[in-house]
């Protein structure tokens, strides 16, 4: 019977993982480019505003441009005429942070190799379709110029609406969009002009540029308006550096003094926008005097175009150090806990047997968890260059994967208690009847000298049972985890085979040692009527953790959902229980069909349910029954920067409630009285955002760190603008240093006062 539902299983899931239709247009195909439109949403239901991609994949040596081409060149233009269902005229495309092209003393910026331009397009009403016709036109240059255009159309229906797999990929791009308003982490200090006619000059002095970064400057004014590349005067005013760009327009002597322009930094990851009024004089006088002109630049002063590098030889080994670091505290995370039942059980039964047979059960095991990681890197790899969106434990907030890992769990506690048996030999038996059908056949052949190999059988559900543990520790976020995995995941198809399989090591390590060891099994109690108990209380431990399942499956689907799962795996437990104590053989093919179609009706039920409303977070008010409730203000990650202008510290907490750590920082951390005391401070202000479902913002914001799993936790204050990123395993005196860190020398002696 659980062969058969196990098999159902694996048939039913497949069709699913094909449903996903990507939303997007086809591809408009030019020898030097192609072109598409994407959709971060399959539909329109519950959508007010379409966050859509303008997709650039341009051959090696062209490029299309920016919003301000600069010297030349024009940037992208979009006619929506024959667009149903949208309104056009207020529709916005956000442009990522661009690149320098300096060529025969020109200077343009644009993109090149790939570029995703994101687009945000209100719907006029989200219960009707919305077709897209976008008539694109840009220019795209090499050694010629060539002027494009590509038709595309793109059809979103209004009974879907559920996050596509281009998702990611947008808001990595939007993530590239330069920062803009108050408070920003870089900026302008002070911008003027100095010289005359052919020999005018731009000023600009920088604040807050990381040591070691060459800033890119550049400066948008009137279309006639032109300037050269920012050269490094050596100078400082007010501790910060001053840059110098010459202004290659001004032979009329026209001052630019008192001219509105905006500028925009690119200094490493960092990227801002600001409005500047430029002055006829610095704010100190002192320093026009210091600065000559310079009027023949010198390469070493030249910014170079803002390209990727590569790591250095030491990144690479310090990111695969906190790997294996991160996988090997990954064994004692609590969501790892529930398939100890697996590990202890497994460790008992081979404490009684042969070094040989210890340490090939957890050689198996150790190899299982090493296949699981190379799988998920797979599998991330694919999706990565699919465009898809990834992340670490993302797959929780899929229904359709929480109702089968519940099954999953439930079913291995019903062997726990030992209503069936799903031993080393049985799970073996399903992935290798064939092999045991080649090993019967072989034991018939003796007499031409032939012996039969060595006997699979244990092999294979030790195996499993590290694959298991591999599934379970996916909602975990273990420190130095996420750092490891943000690299991999933002680096190339390589660096994320490097990490997961340093993950997958560290992660093995203690089967590994027991392996290496076998005499540390031996120290474990022989096997004896004691296991019972055992087994009975570690079944009710995976329970809890089929009851955990079923509450994040709750807030994807809905209580009503929920419960129609949860009854169909009680229904099928009851079924499976008296297929179990009955003595009548003929009822047991009888139990088996319906234990069979109570776990089909669990499955299938997230699809006839409807999901919960998900409306914005509330913060905690005093009619809250609870009034010990910490005022956790919904996410708005625009509204952070206006908060420290205001002199207010800000905690960011990413949670979801199928992450387990997340739970755990809350209860051992955050819900302490000495940090929340600290955190209801008047100046404190506190921020939550929920990402049990897929949210595009907080994707956007975890991808500007280079995060791509939670719990993530930031302070930011007036003394730490950028933010202070704190572990993903939360500490007391981390938060608390963090805090006094971020606020304001002044506010920080009011409250210790």
């Amino acid at each position: 019977m659980i062969k058969r539902i196990l098999a159902l299983l694996i048939v039913i899931l497949l069709p699913h993982l094909a449903l996903a239709a990507p939303a997007e247009s086809t591809w408009q195909d030019q020898d030097f480019a192609s072109v598409r439109v994407i959709s971060a949403r399959d539909g329109v239901k519950d959508v007010h505003t379409l966050r859509l991609g303008l997709e650039f994949a341009l051959k090696p040596h062209w490029k299309i441009y920016w919003r301000s081409a600069g010297d030349a060149g024009f940037p992208p233009g979009i006619n929506w005429q024959g667009s149903e269902n949208i309104d056009s005229a207020s529709a916005t495309m956000l442009w990522p942070a661009p690149i320098r092209f300096s060529i025969f003393g020109l200077e343009t910026f644009g993109y090149q190799d790939r570029v995703i331009l994101p687009i945000d397009v209100p719907v006029q009403n989200n219960t009707d379709p919305v077709l897209l016709k976008m008539t694109v036109d840009y220019l795209a240059c090499s050694d010629i110029c060539v002027p494009a255009t590509a038709n595309l159309t793109l059809d979103l229906p209004a009974d879907r609406g559920e996050i596509s797999n281009h998702a990611h990929e947008i808001e990595k791009f939007a993530a590239k969009v330069p920062l803009k308003g108050h408070n920003l982490p870089i900026g302008v200090h002070d911008i003027w002009e100095s010289g005359t006619g052919k020999n005018s000059f731009l000023n600009i002095v920088l604040r807050d540029i990381p040591e070691g970064v060459k800033p890119d400057i550049l400066v948008e004014g009137k279309p006639t308006d032109s300037f050269g590349a920012p050269v490094a005067t050596g100078q400082l005013l007010a501790g910060n550096p001053v840059y110098q760009l010459k202004i290659h327009n001004n032979a009329k002597a026209e001052t630019l003094a008192g001219q509105n322009v905006t500028v925009t930094v690119l200094a490493g990851d960092l990227a801002v926008e600001q409005p500047v009024a430029i002055a006829d004089a610095p704010a100190n006088d002192m320093v026009a005097d210091a600065l000559a002109p310079l009027a023949n630049n010198t390469a070493n002063n030249q910014i170079a175009p803002n390209n990727v590098t590569s790591p250095s030889h030491t990144a690479w080994w310090v990111i695969g150090g906190l790997a294996l670091l991160g996988g090997l505290i990954l064994n004692v995370m609590p969501c790892v806990l529930p398939v100890l039942s697996l590990k202890v059980m497994g460790a008992i039964q081979l404490g009684a047997r042969d070094r040989r047979g210890t340490r090939r059960g957890f050689l198996a095991s150790a190899a299982g968890i090493m296949v699981s990681f190379w799988i998920i890197a797979g599998a991330l790899a694919i999706l990565k260059l699919a465009g898809g969106s990834i992340g670490w434990g993302i797959q929780f907030q899929q229904p359709l994967f929480l109702t089968t890992m519940t099954i999953i769990v439930v079913l291995f506690a019903c062997n726990m208690f030992g209503l069936f048996e799903i031993s080393a030999n049985r799970l073996n038996d399903l992935a290798n009847e064939a092999i045991d059908q080649q090993n019967s056949r072989a034991a018939h052949n003796t007499d031409n000298g032939a012996t039969p190999g060595p006997n699979p059988h244990s092999m294979g559900g030790h195996f499993l049972t590290g694959m298991f543990a591999t599934l379970l520790a996916t909602p975990c976020s273990a420190p130095f985890l996420g750092t490891a995995v943000g690299f991999a995941l933002a680096g190339s198809i390589f660096d994320i085979f490097w990490v997961f399989s340093l993950l997958g090591l560290g992660f093995a390590i203690p089967y590994l040692l027991i392996a290496a060891r076998p005499e540390i099994a031996r120290l474990l109690p022989k096997p004896g009527r004691w296991m019972a108990v055992v087994k009975f209380v570690l079944g009710l431990a995976l329970l809890g953790t089929a009851v955990w399942l079923l509450s994040v499956l709750a807030n994807q689907i809905g209580l009503t959902g929920a419960i129609a799962v949860g009854g169909g795996l009680a229904l099928a437990s009851g079924l499976i229980w008296w297929r179990h104590v009955t003595s009548q053989q003929r009822r047991k093919p009888l139990l088996a069909g319906l234990a069979t179609l109570a776990v089909l009706v669990a499955l299938f039920a997230p699809g006839f349910s409807r999901p919960p409303s998900h409306a914005p977070q509330t913060t905690a008010s005093t009619d809250t029954p609870n009034s010990n409730a910490l005022p956790w203000q919904p996410f708005a990650p625009d509204k952070i920067s206006k908060l420290v202008g205001e002199g207010k510290t800000v905690l960011v907490d990413i949670t979801a409630d199928w992450c387990v750590t997340c739970q755990v920082n809350k209860r051992l951390v955050i819900d302490t009285d000495d940090v929340r005391s600290a955190l209801l401070a008047d100046n404190v202000v506190l921020m939550q955002g929920d990402w049990t479902r897929p949210d595009p913002e907080i994707a956007a914001f975890l991808a500007k760190y280079d995060r791509y799993g939670i719990p993530f936790n930031a302070i930011y204050g007036p003394e730490a603008p950028g933010g202070i990123l704190l572990s993903e395993l939360l500490s007391k005196d981390q938060v608390l240093s963090g805090l006094k860190a971020a606020q304001p020398k002044e506010g920080l002696a009011n409250n210790q006062g």
